[in-house]
């Protein structure tokens, strides 16, 4: 049950000044101000900091395919809450993960416990900084160096993408249609919360629906070092300028 507990916790970030850059700086630039318009634009990407999105799906958990629904409430830039039914083989799990961007706790079969691992403390923060479109505007600014990494093919599909560096965190690669200039991957070394070890996460934005005239993710496909981990459909979404505190209380 603690293995499970620990896989749990990469499931709740999963489901929005002067620069240092390279030669490419203007281009990688335009890249990311045209994602920002893309996505909402920057007046409502700024105003609306926080999302409560209803999911279902599949999820791998210690080698199982398992059926999961469930309700994620993020506010940008550190907190999340995730309350999710794990179906395993026909036994239905109930597993509450909150993360107020200070504490970690999880709690499943009327049990809760406090993650105070400084290594998956630091995973979760740097997992929550790279989620959502609303972090864009920040990496057009110091402490944050933007490299380009070219153009790609994702899901068979045109893309460029940019590495986001900042000193002391683990870099994080972005990818962008390039018909759309939304963003259709996410990509950065991670810790495993259930092995302790670090493994190569992918994040697929398979499709968007607009909420609030922004886009938010429709379906949204995870994978570590190559195989999927989780695959799940959003299917209810609201954006919030703010979530009360309360929510990000210790379950």
């Amino acid at each position: 049950m603690l293995r499970l507990r620990i896989a749990a916790i990469t499931s709740c970030v999963l489901v929005l000044g002067g620069l240092s850059v390279r030669a490419q700086d203007t281009d990688i630039r335009d890249v990311l101000r045209k994602a920002i318009v893309a996505h909402g634009g920057e007046k409502n990407l700024s105003k609306f900091k926080a999302v409560v999105s209803k999911f279902k799906g599949t999820m791998e958990v210690g080698g199982v395919k398992a059926g999961v629904v469930g309700e994620t409430s993020l506010q940008k830039p550190d907190k999340v809450k995730n309350v999710m039914t794990l179906d395993i083989n026909g036994n239905a799990i109930d597993i509450v993960t909150v993360f107020n961007g200070k504490k970690l706790w999880v709690s499943a079969m009327g049990k809760t416990m406090e993650i105070d691992d400084e290594k998956i403390l630091k995973a979760a923060r740097e997992e929550m900084q790279a989620e959502g479109a609303s972090s864009f505007a920040d990496y057009l600014k110091e402490p944050f160096e933007l490299n380009s990494l070219g153009d790609v093919k994702v899901k068979g599909k045109a893309a460029i993408g940019i590495r986001i560096s900042k000193k002391g965190q683990k870099d994080v690669s972005m990818f962008f249609d390039k018909q759309t200039n939304l963003l259709v991957k996410t990509e950065m070394r991670t810790l495993d919360g259930a092995t302790g070890k670090e493994v190569t996460q992918e994040k697929y934005i398979l499709g968007y629906q607009e909420r609030n005239g922004m886009k938010i993710p429709k379906r949204v496909e995870v994978q570590k070092d190559g195989k999927t981990f989780m695959d799940v459909e959003i299917i209810e979404s609201q954006a919030f300028e703010k979530l009360d505190d309360s929510v990000f209380a210790k379950p």
